[in-house]
């Protein structure tokens, strides 16, 4: 193994991007899961008789606490990895079953607290599993210096000496995979069950999966499906993943790989029963090797792809056990399990392809295409750097003057055409039923890239580029959702955030407010952070400011339903005002227009969203304290050059921070003299607060 700073995500992933929901359950005590335990006696048999082996250590008082993601300890796969690794590191120091305790977590908003539960009984170690922890720990490390974090799957932006990040290139033992499901199959089809792509490792996984499978056979269709709940739901669903894994083999996929925990394995013996019932179809696991860990998969179970998790949290423990603990990124190994009862089924030319491709991935001249932190995939060529690019951009309901999202797209790429050899064009949709047939109008006049505005594109550019995967793709505030799409994400939260408390300093009735247009995911996102901002300022100010139009609690609020009626925003403002509201917050792009017309009748304040307002709609500058922004036209523009450079990378999020400029707030413009001075000061605070993570906009 060995330490590295391997790859920036997003999101973040988004990032980032997601709060998590809850879904009931309740929070364990460490007392109330020891090691013990039957889930934790079931997930024993592997990995504890080799560590016997090593030589007896001389034992001193240390305590290792694991805290779960919802998957459960005997989840078969990604918690019970992880708590072999304790047991593992358990044998080989020389500790009892008092020394090292589980909390299984069974509502994501519990992260913290469990975490808590064994800082306060005084763990030196403690373990959280998941992306999803990522949060928590970090600020559990920052809070306890002298207690040693591992945090699996959890990627280090900023590192600390006592948090290490176990990492591991999923798209590389996803590449295996798929070279291993292409060379296997027969039908042309094969299929991913997959746990949620709010969740970067799983993306890699599929990523990387398609990417080998194609790189084998490169007219191989991929029927690959993530699960559509909530995140607390997603590696807990094995009735989903069956019930979709038998749609996969219904559409002819004969090779399905199974990654999402309880969901995936839901999958894999899904597609053992069809094995026993005689259909001539394969499984391949994942994180570990589930031959040990599913026996009910044996049917159809060729190999896995294995992050190597056992071995990488026993070391980490080991060496925080003997003093030298590494903080940071901790980059861990991955592969295929072996073949076992398939070993004479797997033709001697697929073991060589396997051996050479796991050769090229480790020297690099195999390339998985998996790009999350957004670095070059290639060199710009001669022929890309003079040929004019045709780009086509359908717009989202609204229209292409919109003075908000749709406006701000389109002016990356007229930048673009002002200082590149571009094209540009673009269509409005005036209908949801628009979108497919403005992306295919685009497609028949073979446009170097299709650009498509909003969320609301998601499904019909997904369907295009899987239809067209020659064809070139991004969409604004989507991930991508195939490997030649590109999503541009924001962090619309961590503006908002400041937005919140900005509008909770300025107001003088102690009233804000904030709608949406539509209930959606990039909409609640905006008004989620700015709840979160004006709670911050009453914590910090001894204040008691009142938000309407949202309940982060209830996660539900006020919305017009559309994105194109002013009436409607000039009637939600009208009727927040009565209510005492003087700063309201609109979420609903052209619908915040008609918000801005009554706040300019009554005497109110405002703040924009998406671009900077003050600017694209000047008339209403005297009621814009400031605007939330997106800068879509700097990644659509960043996009377009990537592309004339030769550059472009699908598959991939590029995300909007502060700390990148791809999000922030807009000037103060009129409203600068009366922005006190302290309240400057905060805001400045603390932009560089959330950048360093001290501060959680969620």
């Amino acid at each position: 193994m060995r330490k590295s700073t391997l790859f920036i995500l997003l999101a973040l992933l988004l990032v980032s991007v997601v709060a998590l929901s809850a879904c009931g359950g309740s929070k364990a005590t460490p007392t109330q899961a020891p090691a013990q335990e039957k889930p934790a006696a079931e997930a024993t048999e592997a990995p504890a008789a080799e560590a016997t082996e090593a030589p007896a250590m001389e034992k001193k008082e240390f305590k290792v606490g694991l805290v779960t993601d919802v998957g459960r300890i005997n989840d078969r796969s990604f918690n019970q990895s992880a708590w072999e690794g304790v047991k593992m590191a358990a044998d080989k120091l020389g500790l009892t079953e008092n020394d090292i305790k589980y909390i299984e977590t069974k509502d994501a908003k519990d992260y913290a607290d469990n975490i808590n539960q064994f800082i306060e009984n005084g763990y030196n170690v403690i373990i959280s599993v998941g992306f999803a922890l990522g949060d928590a720990t970090h600020e559990a490390a920052v809070n306890n210096p002298d207690i040693m974090f591992i945090g699996v799957d959890q990627f280090q932006a900023d590192p600390l000496p006592n948090y290490a990040g176990l990492i591991f290139p999923e798209d590389k033992a996803g590449y295996l995979a798929g070279v291993l499901a292409a060379s296997l199959d027969k039908t042309g089809t094969i299929g991913a069950v997959l746990g949620t792509d709010l969740v970067p490792p799983v993306v890699a996984f599929k990523e990387g999966y398609e990417a080998g499978a194609k790189a084998t056979k490169p007219d191989i269709k991929l029927i690959s499906t993530y699960h559509p709940g909530e995140l607390s739901q997603a590696f807990v669903d094995p009735e989903w993943g069956a019930a979709t894994a038998k749609q996969a083999m219904d559409q002819g996929a004969d090779v399905i790989f199974g990654a999402g925990g309880m969901t995936g394995n839901g999958a894999l013996q899904e597609v053992a029963a069809a094995a026993e019932a005689g259909k001539e179809v394969y499984c391949i696991g994942v994180d570990t090797d589930q031959w040990e860990t599913l026996p009910a998969a044996h049917p159809c179970l060729v190999s896995s792809a294995m992050k190597l998790i056992t071995p990488g949290v026993a070391d980490l423990i080991e060496k925080a056990y003997n003093g030298d603990f590494p903080g940071g990124n901790y980059v861990g190994d991955v592969g295929l399990a072996p073949f076992h009862d398939f070993e004479d089924k797997v033709p001697q030319e697929v073991k060589d392809l396997l051996a050479k491709t796991k050769e090229g991935l480790l020297d690099g001249s195999i390339s998985t295409g998996y790009n999350p932190g957004g670095a070059p995939a290639e060199e710009a060529t001669p022929e890309a750097e003079t040929k004019t690019i045709t780009v086509g951009m359908v717009s989202d309901l609204g229209g292409i003057d919109d003075k908000s999202f749709n406006q701000t797209a389109w002016k990356g790429i007229e930048d673009a055409m002002k200082d590149l050899p571009v094209d540009g064009i673009f269509l409005e949709s005036q209908q949801q039923t628009d979108y497919e047939k403005n992306i295919n109008e685009f497609l028949s006049q073979k446009k170097d890239l299709i650009i498509t505005v909003g969320f609301m594109l998601g499904d019909a550019t997904k369907k295009a580029a899987e239809a067209n995967p020659d064809a070139k793709f991004a969409i604004v505030d989507y991930p991508s959702e195939a490997p030649n799409i590109r999503g541009l994400l924001f962090n619309v939260a961590e503006p908002s955030f400041l937005a919140g408390y900005l509008a909770a300093g300025v107001s003088e009735t102690g009233v804000v407010c904030t709608y949406g247009g539509i209930n959606i995911p990039p909409v609640v996102e905006f008004m989620a952070a700015f709840q979160n901002g004006v709670n911050y300022y009453n914590e910090k100010n001894g204040k008691d400011v009142t938000l309407l139009g949202w309940d982060n609690d209830a996660q539900d609020g006020a919305f017009t339903g559309n994105f194109e009626s002013t009436d409607d925003g000039r009637r939600f403002a009208e009727n927040f005002f009565d209510e005492g509201c003087d700063v309201i917050f609109p979420v609903a792009g052209p619908v915040g227009l008609g918000s801005a017309a009554a706040a300019k009748d009554r005497g109110m304040m405002m703040i924009g969203v998406d671009t900077d307002q003050y600017i694209s709609a000047p008339e209403f500058g005297s009621v814009l304290v400031t605007s939330v922004l997106k800068n879509m036209d700097k990644a659509v523009y960043d996009t377009i050059a990537d592309l004339v450079d030769g550059k472009f990378v699908g598959g991939e999020n590029y995300l909007g921070t502060l700390a990148n400029g791809g999000v922030g707030l807009a000037p103060y413009h009129d409203f600068d003299s009366k922005v006190s001075d302290d309240l400057k000061a905060d805001i400045q605070s603390l932009i560089q607060d959330i950048i360093d993570g001290k501060v959680s906009v969620k």
